[in-house]
């Protein structure tokens, strides 16, 4: 829990594959708060555990930082977007997002595959869309990009040279309605896991490149 950030779910299901007597998630997580208000010898070591739990808390909208929604050229809304990507059933498409640090300062960028899950995640020096193309053109164009097949976004501003990627990739890119996360649920769900390893008062730009990539092995292993 404390450095690969399992969730409890995972721990039980280990516990039950390598042991002849385990628990469940729930009794788990019981324990755990217990811990955090005892004062018992026996669970000091274990008084802040708690904190790397995942909070299943509703998502809040980010204080409508993405102010230029709908101005992007170009921009195709998701309801285009062919209904095969919907049902999951092949790969290639993916969801892409950035993931805000401490004051909106930083925001690493997060590229999420919709069936294997596989995220890719680059540092970002600024949220420009110049340094956001940049990095998307870097990464993807490093395999055989024959496997991508759609690129959904949201509208902020970051993601205004979508064309250029579209075009490099031979890809249709899609965007996301206003302020309707679960339209790029995926990518968000990858977010709050990262959001394990860096909680959102985490100042991203004092990460290393190391960390990250560390992370991002992680993720996907």
């Amino acid at each position: 829990m404390i450095h690969e950030k399992w969730s409890l779910e995972l721990v039980a299901k280990r516990l039950a594959k390598d042991s002849e007597q385990c628990v469940s998630h729930e009794t788990i997580y019981k324990w755990i708060w217990m811990a955090k208000h005892s004062n018992h010898k026996d669970h000091l070591e274990y008084k802040k555990l708690y904190k790397h739990l995942r909070h299943t808390g509703r998502r809040q909208k980010r204080n409508n930082i993405k102010d230029s929604r709908g101005a992007i050229a170009g921009r195709i809304g998701i309801d285009e977007r062919p209904k095969v990507v919907e049902s999951r059933s092949r790969i290639g498409d993916i969801e892409v997002d950035l993931m805000m640090g401490s004051n909106h300062k930083s925001a690493p960028l997060v590229m999420t595959d919709r069936t294997t899950l596989i995220t890719m995640i680059e540092k970002l020096k600024s949220k420009n869309a110049d340094e956001v193309y940049e990095k998307m053109n870097q990464r993807l164009t490093n395999f055989n990009t024959s496997w991508i097949k759609t690129i959904t976004f949201d509208s902020g501003k970051e993601f205004a040279y979508h064309h250029k990627i579209a075009k490099d990739l031979t890809v249709k890119t899609y965007f996301t309605r206003p302020y309707t996360s679960q339209d790029k649920g995926t990518v968000e769900n990858r977010i709050g896991v990262i959001r394990r390893f860096f909680p959102k008062k985490t100042d991203l730009r004092v990460v290393s490149t190391k960390r990250i990539k560390e992370v991002e092995r992680l993720l996907n292993y």
